[in-house]
């Protein structure tokens, strides 16, 4: 009897041992966890350096500094502050950031913008670029894709669309050209599947002739506003916080 009851004495005594260990390894972990995410969303609303973007991606530049009033006229829904890396990585990933102003522009990017690559997103965003610049004077968009080798620039003045240019490579023709080229784009012989020219094979040989690539965009943006893919090498623009949200 006596042996039975020492057995089942250290059995408890190692119950509760047991016990002790599991929760002492429990908590520390859970509140490890519980600091790292914190950690996390402290970091998210830290001011940092500008994040280039562009590539394989989508925005619109709107001549305003007026964060507020964009996001109204865009929509854009569940908006919170966010830094540049962080904005930028969710941008690319179905969400929609909203840059600090830059010299006067506020840019709109991310992959949850409205589609433009059918006859039909064009013409959604050309409504929307009607509304912006109507508000603010001026409005473009861009959309770059090399995978499928699609480019489109856009712009509005004053609740017009001036300039319409979209091409997709993959199908080797042009979704939409609209408007006067801009003094930037007549020192190209930009593609133009619509043209009496493009009926011919010679057509296509011509050396001067011009396809657009995603390089042409970031140019074209830079000469109508602001260069995305060149923000981390400017010297001008300080530490600063954006805004992140959803359509």
């Amino acid at each position: 009897m006596i042996i039975n009851k020492t057995i089942i004495i250290l059995g408890l005594i190692l119950i509760v041992i047991l016990v002790f260990i599991f929760l002492r390894n429990k908590f520390p972990k859970e509140h490890q966890i519980i600091n790292e995410n914190t950690v996390d969303s402290t970091r998210q609303t830290i001011p940092d350096s500008a994040t280039s973007f562009g590539y394989k991606c989508m925005w619109f530049a709107i001549k305003s500094t007026d964060q507020q009033k964009v996001i109204e006229l865009l929509k854009i829904k569940k908006i919170t502050k966010c830094n540049w890396k962080f904005g930028i990585d969710k941008a690319y990933n179905g969400s929609i950031f909203i840059t600090p102003p830059i010299n006067g522009w506020t840019l709109v990017c991310g992959l949850g913008l409205p589609e433009s690559d059918n006859k039909d997103g064009i013409n959604n965003v050309k409504e929307i670029l009607k509304t912006l610049s109507r508000e603010f004077g001026e409005a473009q968009f861009f959309c770059t894709h090399r995978v499928v080798e699609y480019h489109c620039w856009m712009k509005a003045i004053n609740g017009q669309v001036t300039r319409v240019y979209s091409y997709l490579g993959e199908a080797g023709e042009n979704i939409a050209i609209e408007g006067v080229p801009t003094e930037f784009e007549k020192k190209y012989k930009l593609f133009n599947s619509f043209s009496k020219e493009a009926k011919s094979e010679k057509y296509f040989e011509d050396s001067n002739l011009v396809l657009p690539n995603e390089e042409l965009v970031m140019q074209i943006a830079g000469a109508w506003s602001i260069d995305p893919s060149q923000l981390e090498n400017r010297k001008d623009l300080s530490q600063s916080l954006g805004l992140i949200g959803e359509k």
